[in-house]
């Protein structure tokens, strides 16, 4: 049997930035990826010249990114460009990704009458920011002893980290489009923590959210390079069917064709629940703590449009950066188990448009543009069309997507003219595809649900040390919160695994907490 020191399920940058610090290291290391391309959703494709990103359109945290490229030996970083950000609504024009004080300044000229309170929410957000800038990942993850304690900036974390953010935007502001846009940095109420939100101002008005030249997937490129260059060996194309557990210990996994492969750890990059409850032999772990798993929320899955148009005949003047979030019509978005295929069910829903291509001409061809159209949507809307993978789904489904597809660009027509009659090359994403596709639960497109009711602790809780002895969990999964943003968040967290194989101490105090957490 063949034999590995370390085996990686999946090359998600997770598990590729896991791989390659432990490859660094001198362990014999082998990374299994079932798709034919590395990266996950961290993944370009292309149609008739024009390039289109599979999962992320951006990065946060492009600072700690390029130091751990640095340390792997990466001696060209990528190149990241700042992403701007819009929200029209009504009225109401505002560039969110601009410095705080600029931001407060916009939105007084927009909503005068709300002066007080516009003062008063950023004075919070920024003093829980402020704390933020203080703390590394480690403050923030859960401690054996069930709290944050120690720092000033750690209290401020305690504090606020239980306060939902509806809260202080209900008790100092009056304008609901005030509130959404401050709740929820676009169109929709507010479901986060005020520490939540916080981070996701950091990003966006101090931090930045950046684009990455040429797309996400140069990243997972340059770990692969890393980890071959270290001796590592990945296989894409490979797809791991069971994990194998000897004594109640890790031993190895089997592929689909029947091969096995042995070794005393394994770390995936797979779905977390996909993992925990169909990858590992029944009994492995308790029944009731298998139900607790199923039973954790997730964040929503997405409905996409990609589009490929000829400039000449399309207007943009619209965009004053390069995403653009607007709500058309006031009043609460048409439930997609009522929706049809007309622009009107769009028109109260948040619509996400970006210009994906300006920031690089490259990713179309000459004269053209690449635009990419998205608004969040429920897996259990479309399951009923599934055929249990790509291709094979209810025939209805592919007439149903594409009607969908008009309709949601016949509504952001209403914000770019000319979008239909410009069109030269489409691609439509549903949340089966993100299901099946990106081999993510329920087509989950951002991890762990971000509502507060669902995670009310004021610290960061890690799923990575699993019940399981010799098997840990890295990705976009391995944190209850995103505090390096998605691509960020999961090479921390194979950096994160690495210490914990390589130290065998320190983290790996987590894992009883993680048992507490797993069956409340």
């Amino acid at each position: 049997m063949e034999s590995f020191e370390a085996i990686i399920i999946g090359a998600g940058a997770g598990g590729l930035s896991a791989a390659a610090c432990l490859a660094r290291a001198g362990k014999k290391v082998l990374v299994v990826e079932e798709d034919c391309h590395i990266g996950g959703t961290a993944h370009v494709f292309r149609r008739s010249g024009f390039t289109f990103p599979a999962g992320p359109i951006s990065v946060t945290e492009p600072d700690y990114i390029t130091r751990f490229l640095c340390r792997l030996g990466v001696e060209e970083a990528p190149c990241f460009i700042r992403d701007h950000f819009q929200v029209r609504r009504g009225t109401m024009d505002v560039m969110m990704s601009v410095p705080p004080d600029q931001l407060a300044k916009q939105l007084m000229d927009f909503f005068p009458q709300e002066r007080k309170g516009i003062i008063e929410v950023f004075k919070i957000l920024t003093e829980v920011i402020d704390a933020l800038e203080v703390l590394q990942p480690e403050d923030l993850t859960e401690k054996d002893s069930g709290c944050i304690t120690g720092s000033a900036a750690r209290s401020v974390i305690e504090r606020w980290g239980s306060v939902p953010a509806g809260d202080i935007l209900e008790s100092n502001l009056h304008d609901e489009k005030l509130k959404d846009l401050l709740g929820s940095q676009g169109t929709a109420k507010t479901v986060m923590s005020v520490v939540l939100l916080a981070q996701m101002w950091r990003f966006m008005s101090k931090k930045g959210i950046w684009y990455v030249k040429g797309g996400t997937d140069k990243i997972p490129e340059l770990l692969a390079e890393r980890i071959r260059a270290f001796g590592g060996v990945i296989r894409p194309g490979e797809r791991v069917v069971r994990i194998m557990i000897r004594e109640g210990v890790v031993s190895g996994v089997e592929l689909e064709a029947g091969a096995q492969i042995y070794s005393p750890l394994v770390i995936t990059d797979a779905d977390y629940k996909e993992t925990l409850l169909k990858l590992i032999p029944k009994g492995t772990i308790p029944a009731d703590e298998q139900e607790a798993i199923s039973r954790l929320p997730l964040t929503s899955s997405a409905f996409t449009v990609y589009l490929g148009i000829k400039r000449e005949q399309i207007d943009l003047s619209a965009f004053r950066g390069h995403h653009l979030l607007v709500k058309l019509k006031e009043g609460e978005p048409v439930p997609w188990e009522n929706k049809k295929p007309d622009m009107e069910d769009f028109l109260q829903d948040e619509i996400w448009i970006s210009w994906w291509s300006r920031h690089d001409m490259e990713l179309a061809p000459a004269g053209c543009e690449a635009l990419i159209i998205k608004v969040m949507a429920p897996f259990d809307s479309f399951a009923r069309f599934s055929g249990g993978g790509c291709g094979r789904h209810n025939e209805q489904y592919y007439s149903m997507k594409e009607d969908l597809a008009d309709a949601l660009v016949s509504a952001a027509e209403k914000v770019i003219p000319g979008l239909k009659g410009s069109i030269v090359v489409r691609e439509v994403a549903t949340p089966l595809t993100y299901k099946y596709w990106g081999h993510r639960t329920d087509g989950s497109v951002a991890g762990w649900s971000w509502k507060f009711s669902d995670h009310p602790e004021p610290w960061v809780h890690s799923f990575v040390v699993t019940q399981v002895p010799g098997l840990l969990a890295v990705g976009l999964q391995a944190f209850s919160h995103l505090f390096y943003g998605g691509m960020g968040t999961a090479i921390y967290s194979g950096e994160y695994a690495a210490d914990i194989v390589l130290s065998g101490r320190g983290r790996n105090k987590h894992s009883s907490s993680i048992k507490r957490k797993t069956v409340r």
